[in-house]
Order: structure tokens, then C-alpha cells, then sequence
């Protein structure tokens, strides 16, 4: 069984099974709200800077910035919310290799942004590399099957940590 750091206890790695909970309703028993779903989103990941807004970013990489669309999305639809709750979690199981990227790199940043492609609504992810200010950012498209969405990432990621200049893609890596 694989195991991960979350808030600083050692857990199962089960994304997909913590990301089936429901995310509890206001009190009132009304409409979820993107506030709602952020804060959800904010207890499920501790550690984590998640926000709709490049201000909130912070030194590191444990940055998600999460297009309020999406949030308005898995407010409205419960499998929604399953979808992204779950690729939000998988950026856990890379924590450890960008730990040590962070920490040899320090004063640097990676955000990991999320958005939605406006021409076909599927999800679009950016991975932002800021170095003295700078901003580096290699965007892709996640494709319908959401399956290999962690797959995907994981590759952009390990590539650019091991400096590889192209990912599996052939694509330029964007930390070299």
C-alpha cells in the first residue's frame, strides 16, 4: 500500500476513494457555493495554498490555483466535484520529488494551475515555474478520460525535475 504526507501524518495513498466523500452542505441545507467548495477543498488539502488568484501564491510548490469556473462546476454536479477533488489530491503523490526540487531551489515557485479550455470545456492545466519574478508556464490539455490525468502530470513533472529539456511528449521542458 502506497503512503503519502498529508498535514504532516503519514496516510494511504486513496485520492480516489477520499475524493467519492460528499462535500458537506451549509448548515441551512441550501446550495453549495464556490466559497463553499474552495474551503472544502482547503481542509481536504492542509499544507496547500489553494485560491482563484495568482496574489495568494506562495514561496514553493505547494501552490493550486483553481479557476472559479470549475469551482461553480463541483458546486452544481457531485461527479464534478469527485473529478477534481481527486486530481487535486494527486498532486500529493509528487510532493517528495518537488520537495527536493524546492529545496534546492529556494526563492523559487510552482503553481499548479487549473482552468478550462474555453473552445472545447474540457480542463486545460498550467505548470508555473517563477524564478526571480519570472514567470514560466507550460500549459496542456487533460483529455476526457480522466484516468490518465495523474499519468499525464506526473510525466510533465519528473522530466522537468530531472532537467530533462523534453518531455515524453518531445515537448520543451519548462525548468531547464
Amino acid at each position: 500500500m502506497s503512503m503519502t504526507n498529508i498535514g504532516g501524518s503519514s496516510a494511504p495513498v486513496s485520492s480516489s476513494v477520499s475524493s467519492k466523500q460528499p462535500v458537506s452542505n451549509k448548515n441551512d441545507g441550501g446550495k453549495k457555493s464556490v466559497d463553499d467548495v474552495l474551503a472544502t477543498l482547503r481542509e481536504l488539502m492542509p499544507g496547500w495554498t489553494i485560491s482563484t488568484t495568482q496574489a495568494d501564491w506562495k514561496e514553493g510548490f505547494r501552490n493550486i490555483q483553481i479557476d472559479r469556473d470549475i469551482l461553480q462546476r463541483m458546486a452544481d454536479d457531485p461527479k464534478e466535484m469527485e473529478k477534481y477533488k481527486s486530481l487535486i489530491q494527486s498532486f500529493e503523490s509528487m510532493a517528495e520529488d518537488m520537495e527536493r526540487w524546492s529545496s534546492e531551489n529556494p526563492g523559487q515557485s510552482i503553481v499548479f494551475d487549473i482552468s478550462l479550455d474555453t473552445k472545447e470545456g474540457i480542463t486545460s492545466m498550467s505548470i508555473v515555474k517563477i524564478i526571480m519574478g519570472i514567470e514560466t508556464r507550460t500549459e496542456f490539455q487533460l483529455p476526457e478520460d480522466r484516468q490518465s490525468w495523474s499519468e499525464i502530470i506526473r510525466q510533465r513533472v519528473d522530466a522537468a525535475l530531472q532537467g530533462q529539456t523534453e518531455d515524453p511528449t518531445g515537448a520543451k521542458s519548462w525548468l531547464t
